[in-house]
């Protein structure tokens, strides 16, 4: 009977533990939106993130689907060299009404809205994964200097189905329990980073075994990549607040995108992983028989998450090498 009555009470604390982590982990969250700033547009009030000095020259980073603005955070590479760089809130995301806009290229005309309100005449762009149809349809439409892409989407989109049926994909495709799932995601990264970026390039790189352990062995074994893993998984949190508007990129991009190639004439650079499983060759490929000033490079690197491993920093080290080049 004590012994019972022992594995009840550590059965009891450790549940109370866990509720207790679960309100810190919101809380935290929360105290992540307020960092968010506002700005009144002809679509409403739409948070943005403003970050490096206001001086320094203007990239307008477009953020993957499935992740917040606070996906910014992670680029510090290049607030550290000078460039400012302002993310904008999608439909979908934070509470801005999914209906907002009708389309994809509905997101830049909000982009373009902020960057106007801020009295900013022209940016570079970063697009990263499916923010690459936005960063596309604002290249075409408003002025830029020049734009970097990461695995874009550039194209009809549909995601790969061994990485929606994975447990990860499961996880996060799921309209259950998304915050539970969110902060059991961000206690693992914060616990178990090799063992969590590991799950993530099972399901997003073709690797065998051996090759995302080694992968996810460096990315802990690195300071900043550790750091930026961890940044990277709080901004997918909390699911709730953000699986809305990636349903709703996930159901625009399934159709057709038409590009006037001819408008998107600034210098590009594209880099995209030969180990993506989530965006095919295909979408790079367009970017190679379509652009007017651009280049392109493939580089074996984590995946969808282009930045991990060796061949990863190079892509980090060109990108910055481009934007001193041609955003200054």
């Amino acid at each position: 009977m004590i012994a019972l009555l022992l594995i009840l009470l550590v059965v009891a604390l450790g549940l109370a533990m866990a509720i207790l982590d679960y309100r810190r982990f919101i809380k935290r969250r929360k105290e992540v939106f307020s960092t968010f700033l506002q700005v009144e547009t002809c679509y409403g009030k739409v948070n943005y993130l403003d970050i490096g000095p206001k001086a320094g020259p203007v990239i307008l980073f477009s953020t993957g689907g499935g992740a917040g603005i606070d996906l910014v955070n992670m680029l510090d590479w290049l607030t550290d060299a000078g460039y400012r760089i302002i993310a904008v809130n999608r439909p979908g995301y934070y509470g801005m009404p999914v209906d907002t806009v009708d389309s994809i290229e509905g997101h830049a005309d909000i982009y373009h809205e902020v960057i106007k309100s801020l009295g900013i005449k022209e940016v570079s762009v970063f697009g990263v994964s499916i923010g690459g149809l936005s960063s596309l349809y604002y290249a075409q439409n408003y002025p830029v200097r020049s734009m970097v892409l990461w695995c874009p989407v550039t194209g009809e989109y549909h995601p790969n189905q061994e990485a929606v049926n994975s447990p990860l994909g499961k996880l996060v495709m799921s309209d259950k329990s998304k915050d539970i799932i969110s902060w059991l995601m961000t206690r693992s990264v914060d616990l178990f980073p090799k063992v969590t970026a590991a799950s993530f390039l099972k399901t997003e790189a073709h690797l065998d075994k051996r090759e995302r352990n080694a992968l996810a062995e460096w990315v802990v074994n690195d300071k900043d990549e550790k750091r930026r893993l961890g940044l990277f998984v709080h901004s997918l949190a909390p699911m709730s607040q953000l699986y809305p508007g990636m349903m709703d990129e996930v159901e625009k991009s399934s159709s057709g995108h038409t590009f006037d190639w001819s408008k998107i004439d600034m210098p590009v650079l594209a880099f995209a992983s030969t180990l993506d499983k989530d965006v095919s060759r295909e979408h790079f490929d367009r970017l190679n028989e379509n652009l007017v000033n651009g280049e392109c490079r493939f580089v074996k690197a984590g995946g969808h998450f282009a930045w991990w491993g060796e061949e990863g920093k190079a892509v980090v080290e060109g990108s910055l090498e481009f934007f001193d080049q041609y955003a200054r």
